[in-house]
């Protein structure tokens, strides 16, 4: 096109590699000259945008600009009105297509040295801001792979929150109620795994057997000042029973069951100050029992008491307050304290003053013993409740108290029983109980009435509450076939 503009007639060569000459002058009124200045332009247009992707638009306004030739035929050269700075950025270099241009260097960069001319002067005319035409130059490589990354990324986000939006979740229909057999009984379910064959048994002999000659030198260590925690994987109930039977036959000793749900530290005090001690009355809280304790005990120095503990870190006995005082208790001379813990995290509960006090003597006595003892007090699904694992609470917790203590609760049991068929019986206010527990000679005094109902509390054996009136109603929270069944066997027992 170039060539036809400065030589009409002449033909160029399919081999010709050189480029033209932009400044051949030319007549301007020449109608030749006015088509082939159109034509060149056009091609030029149509060169430019397959070569340099400019945008529709801009290939739209050089269109509208080439036509404007043809009106304004007497003007003999375009001058550029645009700024350096904009032309500049326009004219920025493309990395991607100057390396796949199929023209050679020296006549691409005049070209476009040209062209860039011709579109800076069409848009000098538009009132679009300089920002938006420099963002038509594609970004580098390592941006656009920086881009594509982030939008994956949050394309997986959306993803991640799309999957666990608190939409609605279905769930299996497939109950315990809908099993084909029935549920077990307490006892049908102990009976049958006490049948089932225990593996390794020949193993787990002997290495109970290797735990049980280590007996004499734990006697040694606990007359030394020392207390022994026992740790392991496997129930250590039988251990430590046949270390009692055979070791402490002759010495006064007491057994605390910390797997049983309602055990306290007060009815371990209890045992203590009523059994070993021999001391009847009440006190007003744990730590006055506990001095009472370590005065007889510091008193008398002919005093002697062995401490089995199994569980210690039980859910009753892992408290702050329980920990402290059985730390206090063992750190007596005359009193030797050999414990179980099972939990992973049990040494959690002491710090270095509970550590001080206790004294311990780490003893790793691995049984594989089934925990068949420390779980029968545990609810399970697949197990038929009953009232079997209440009443045996009810039976464990009253034997540990004192016989007015029974009498206190067996007369507050029957007056609930009296009262089964009544719907509305709220429960038994404290001062109709306590004109019974005086006619009954329970009690003396409200004091002793009201001591002992924070026993029962702490056992978790009654529940009170206060009517609309503001009287305290005192109730027992276990169904009536369970009392009904607890009043005979006590019955059966006197």
């Amino acid at each position: 096109a170039s060539e036809l503009a400065q030589t009409p007639g002449h033909s160029v060569a399919s081999g010709h590699s050189e480029c033209p000459e932009k400044t051949a002058k030319t007549p301007q009124s020449s109608s030749n000259f006015l088509w082939a200045e159109i034509f060149w332009k056009c091609n030029l247009i149509l060169l430019y945008a397959w070569q340099r992707a400019v945008l529709r638009r801009y290939v739209f306004l050089l269109l509208m600009h080439v036509f404007s030739l043809v009106l304004q035929s007497k003007k003999k050269e375009f001058v550029s009105t645009t700024p350096y700075r904009l032309r500049k950025r326009l004219t920025a270099p493309d990395p991607y297509l100057e390396s796949e241009s199929e023209y050679s260097a020296s006549c691409s960069e005049e070209e476009d040295e040209e062209d860039q001319k011709e579109v800076s002067t069409v848009l000098s005319g538009q009132k679009t801001p300089a920002k938006t035409k420099a963002a038509s130059v594609p970004p580098p490589r390592n941006t656009l792979a920086k881009k594509n990354k982030e939008d994956k990324m949050s394309n997986l986000v959306e993803e991640y929150f799309e999957a666990h939006s608190s939409s609605k979740v279905l769930t299996s229909d497939r109950t315990l109620q809908k099993l084909r057999k029935r549920r077990l009984n307490q006892q049908t379910l102990h009976d049958l795994l006490k049948k089932a064959p225990l593996a390794y048994a020949a193993e787990i002999k002997e290495l109970n057997q290797q735990h049980e000659s280590l007996f004499s030198k734990w006697m040694l260590q606990l007359h030394l000042g020392f207390n022994i925690v026992l740790y392991g994987l496997g129930s250590k109930r039988n251990l430590l029973e046949k270390f009692r039977t055979s070791v402490l036959q002759d010495s006064v000793h007491v057994v605390v069951n910390g797997y049983f749900p309602s055990i306290t530290v007060r009815s371990i005090l209890n045992s203590i100050t009523e059994e070993v001690l021999d001391h009847i009355g009440t006190f007003c809280s744990p730590l006055d029992q506990l001095e009472f304790i370590i005065k007889r005990f510091k008193e008398d120095s002919s005093l002697e008491l062995y401490v089995l503990i199994h569980n210690l870190d039980s859910q009753m006995l892992r408290g702050e307050r329980s920990q402290q005082i059985l730390a206090q208790l063992s750190s007596l001379p005359s009193i030797y304290l050999i414990a179980s813990i099972d939990h992973i995290n049990a040494p959690l509960m002491w710090d270095q003053a509970k550590l001080s006090l206790y004294n311990w003597l780490w003893y790793e006595t691995t049984t594989f013993s089934p925990y068949v003892e420390e779980t029968s007090y545990e609810n399970s699904l697949l197990v038929q409740q009953s009232g079997s694992l209440a009443l045996s609470s009810l039976t464990h917790v009253l034997r540990s108290l004192t016989l007015n203590a029974r009498g206190i609760f067996k007369l507050l049991a029957q007056y609930q029983l009296e009262n089964k068929d009544n719907p509305s019986y709220p429960g038994l206010s404290f001062q109709d109980f306590y004109q019974q527990c005086r006619e009954a000679f329970l009690v003396n005094s409200d004091l002793t009435l009201r001591a002992q109902l924070t026993e029962f509390r702490d056992h978790k054996l009654i529940r009170t509450k206060r009517g609309a009136d503001g009287v305290e109603y005192l109730l027992i929270p276990v169904d009536d076939s369970t009392l009904t069944d607890f009043l005979e066997k006590e019955d059966e027992d006197v």
